[in-house]
């Protein structure tokens, strides 16, 4: 069995060296790159990148989004030894200039004549910087233009490692098998969401941990059809990536843009998606925009069928015992249970057999209609999703991790979709929680999750501080994350420690129950909940746009713009309307969790800037971008 990352795809390129590997759309039809022609471009590249002078131990940067050539690059990079250090192109010129520095990094990729401008243009601050190399745009690049740095492009350095390996040049593949599964392979800097970003070093043992296990959670295999939306610099985007690779599945190259994912949905049929909650929000609110422009009947028979399956579904999930338990439940209860949850799912079996025929198919055939399930990581899937998704049979399988753990540490499985959890562990992976003095907590409390096990990451590169302050000593990492263990071993995550909210008063307050609670309106794109040191919790709320202009036009409610429709009244009122109604005792929340002010922002958050790439709110740069809004709420 493969013990590196350089093994595996030489296994695979030998074991699966016909079939489709990664896949890319011309015109309407996704071309294929086979198992053997990867391999080839992988030590074509390799080889080049050799010649070119870097060997074992060097620090490559790959400045790119999401294409094919993104896995070639990385690849060839770790076939080498060296390291490579990621990040997506519409990362800041300061955000690349403290990373390249601090990465200490002589050759970077850089994905097109743009990137490579804006290194260009910081080039003087980075005097290690020796050599750009451009993966497309070969058209536009003139190496003369850059006299401070040498530039090549990826397809020069291909076919020059072409020629040398025809002519019997052996050092890519001498170099690969000379890597061990304890060698770093790369430097993920996080996304920054409470600071400067750390570089995470994970080494090829703590990504085949994930590489070899994850497959006995999810049963991806040979021939499985994927569609690649995330950014494949992103550890969870990466690791699924290597896993396809590893089991001989095939990924397609599409983007999370509405019209371009629909269509790509429509020509792959696709079997798994890797996605970050985001995603499946989208999916839902533009099914539910749809159909509010639909007649009263055509609205009022889409939420009855979709009430009954979602009703039906947490039925039978209730007779198989699929539901969190996080306290013993009498025997009694538990018949009792089973009695009410079957004769449920009689009842409504009829309405959801044509439920599924008038509307729960329609929806998954719009994802292909052959789509196994969509893989959720990278944040919490709000309840209300959860549900919906769950509804109609369309397999949504949530998942946990955190960069520091290569990701992936529990995933739901089909066998047991306990919904409002992330599933059980994946093997050799421990989890205890604790409380903050570090007492370890029974199952079914609530505490900080601590994971141990082969996919920890070796630390922060360049910060011991930091990395003592994570990983103990006995190789227990502290995530930061507050969770609670259910009665059968699943896990479920309930806050970030670092997002709890001290009020004046001193009540600990999570905001991530509440933000996922509000975003529940159709008329909430992003909420964020705030109260530090004060004396009650506000929110910033950035409106669905959409939603909120429909509202307005069936109101006739006139705006000259959007500055001037969130100041109107009536709409401050239907917001309000909407805070006491999902933050109410009857969802389980406290009086001291109410939301007793708000601010409606004009714009979008963006990604870059108020939102990472996985779509995370940086909490701490909202707070200081919207501190007039705030400290206005408490005037």
């Amino acid at each position: 069995m493969a013990t590196t990352l350089n093994e595996m795809i030489r296994e695979s390129a030998e074991k699966y060296g016909s079939l489709p590997a990664l896949k890319i759309r011309e015109g309407e039809v996704f071309q294929p790159i086979t198992y053997k022609e990867l391999w080839d471009i992988i030590e074509a590249l390799g080889t080049g990148l050799i010649d070119l002078g870097i060997g074992r131990g060097d620090h490559i940067g790959l400045i790119s989004d999401n294409r094919y050539e993104w896995i070639m690059c990385d690849l060839a990079v770790l076939g080498i030894g060296a390291r490579d250090v990621p990040r997506g192109s519409d990362s800041t010129a300061q955000e690349l200039e403290f990373i390249l520095r601090h990465a200490e990094i002589e050759t970077s990729f850089v994905e097109n004549a743009k990137q490579l401008n804006k290194l260009y243009a910081i080039a003087e601050n980075l005097p290690e910087l020796k050599n750009l190399i451009v993966i497309s745009d070969d058209d536009k690049i003139h190496p003369d233009d850059y006299p401070l740095i040498n530039v090549f492009t990826m397809k020069g350095m291909r076919e020059k490692g072409k020629k040398l390996v025809e002519n019997g040049d052996t050092r890519f593949r001498d170099a690969a098998a000379a890597v061990s599964a304890d060698d770093l392979a790369t430097i993920i800097y996080t996304s920054g969401t409470t600071g400067e970003p750390k570089g995470v070093m994970l080494s090829h043992g703590n990504i085949m941990h994930n590489v070899i296990n994850s497959p006995k959670n999810v049963p991806i295999t040979t021939g499985d059809r994927f569609l690649s939306i995330l950014p494949a610099w992103h550890s969870f985007e990466r690791t699924v990536e290597y896993i396809l690779l590893y089991v001989g599945a095939s990924n397609a190259y599409s983007k999370p843009t509405a019209q371009i994912l629909m269509k790509d949905l429509e020509l792959e049929k696709p079997n798994y998606i890797a996605s970050v909650p985001r995603i499946w929000e989208a999916l839902y609110n533009a099914i539910h925009y749809k159909i509010s422009k639909e007649s009263a009947l055509k609205r009022s028979l889409f939420h009855t069928f979709v009430n009954a399956g979602i009703k039906h579904t947490k039925s039978r999930l209730r007779m198989k015992k699929l539901t969190p338990v996080f306290r013993p439940q009498p025997l009694f209860s538990r018949f009792g249970d089973y009695f009410v949850s079957v004769l449920r799912m009689i009842l409504l079996r009829p309405a959801v057999l044509i439920g599924d025929r008038l509307v729960y198919s329609q929806i998954r055939e719009k994802t292909g209609g052959e789509l196994k399930a969509g893989i959720s990581g990278g944040g919490a899937l709000q309840e209300h999703i959860d549900d919906f998704f769950a509804g109609i049979g369309l397999c949504v399988l949530e998942g946990y991790g955190l960069t520091e753990t290569s990701p992936i540490v529990a995933v739901r499985t089909f066998e047991r979709p306990v919904p409002y959890t992330v599933g059980p562990l994946l093997r050799e992976v421990e989890v205890k929680i604790v409380d903050e003095n570090g007492r370890e907590l029974p199952r079914g409390e609530k505490g900080i999750i601590m994971v141990k096990g082969p996919l920890v990451m070796q630390g922060y590169y360049k910060n011991e501080k930091a990395t003592k302050e994570v990983l103990l000593p006995d190789g227990w990492l502290n995530t930061g994350d507050l969770g609670r263990l259910t009665h059968t071993g699943e896990l479920q995550i309930t806050g970030r420690l670092k997002d709890t909210i001290v009020l004046l008063g001193g009540e600990n307050i999570e905001p991530a129950p509440i933000e996922q609670r509000l975003s529940a309106s159709r008329f909430i794109r992003h909420v964020m909940v705030i109260g530090q040191d004060r004396k009650l919790l506000g929110a910033l709320i950035v409106p669905d746009f959409e939603e909120l202009k429909s509202f307005a036009e069936n109101e006739h409610i006139s705006y000259s713009g959007i500055d001037d429709l969130i100041q109107n009244p009536q709409i401050k009122s239907l917001y309000r309307g909407e805070i006491k109604a999902l933050i109410s005792p009857k969802h389980g929340f406290r009086a001291v969790e109410y939301i007793s002010n708000f601010t409606l922002l004009p714009n979008e958050f963006e990604i870059g800037k108020e939102l990472t790439h996985t779509l995370k709110m940086k909490r701490n740069l909202i707070s200081d971008l919207y501190r007039g809004h705030i400290d206005s709420m408490y005037r």
